[in-house]
């Protein structure tokens, strides 16, 4: 059993994938004349930030305030993942420590919090622009270890990108990948989780 617990936001949490795609189709389509959007190696990076995942699909950062105009204006599509509210709501009843390391930035990120009323849930939430290096680099996780003195032992990442796994296996965690997420089961199974599990209620079982 694991007391402290880190969750990814996106992928995890929310399903965010059909306001990401209009984001990213809308910020390419006025930057560039013709292509296509990269969506999958876009959606192989989520984790890191918005800038160094632009950055590393070579993609202009002129996209980045239309992308962050489209995502605030249609937060409406965002959804909660089936079964997660009744996950937190147990972690809570058990005082499990609860956390969120997300690729997206704070205003964001505090902004879908409230408007699901979810922050209750966590006692600390790292975003990308908290850190100077976001995931998969260590940082992340160190800040909230560093901070709440948690032991390596005691603590696991849950995730559904490869930055999430490689992260936690950069800080020397145990790592819980889902598969419900925008990255397929097979691609997570290359990273070598420590687990992989399809459905909440899989979720839960390894946690408790």
């Amino acid at each position: 059993m694991f007391n402290n617990i880190v969750f990814d936001f996106d992928g995890v949490i929310i399903d965010s994938h059909e306001l990401q795609v209009k984001a990213l189709t809308k910020s390419f389509n006025e930057i560039y004349n013709s292509g296509t959007p990269p969506y999958d190696d876009f959606f192989k990076l989520s984790g890191n930030s918005l800038k160094n995942v632009f950055t590393q699909l070579g993609l202009s950062l002129n996209m980045i305030p239309i992308y962050q105009k489209v995502s605030k204006e249609n937060i409406n599509l965002i959804k909660i993942h089936e079964g997660i509210m009744e996950l937190l709501e147990s972690l809570k009843e058990k005082r499990r420590n609860c956390f969120i390391c997300t690729g997206k930035d704070r205003e964001r990120t505090i902004e879908i919090l409230k408007y699901f009323n979810l922050e209750h849930y966590f006692r600390l939430v790292v975003c990308s622009d908290d850190v100077i290096n976001p995931k998969p680099h260590s940082e992340s996780l160190y800040l909230i270890m560093n901070k709440l003195g948690i032991c390596s032992n005691d603590i696991v990442m849950i995730g559904d990108g490869i930055n999430d796994i490689m992260a936690a296996k950069n800080t020397g965690i145990k790592s819980i990948a889902v598969s419900w997420g925008d990255v397929s089961k097979d691609e997570l199974q290359k990273y070598r989780a420590d687990y992989i599990v399809d459905t909440v209620k899989d979720l839960a079982k390894i946690l408790n």
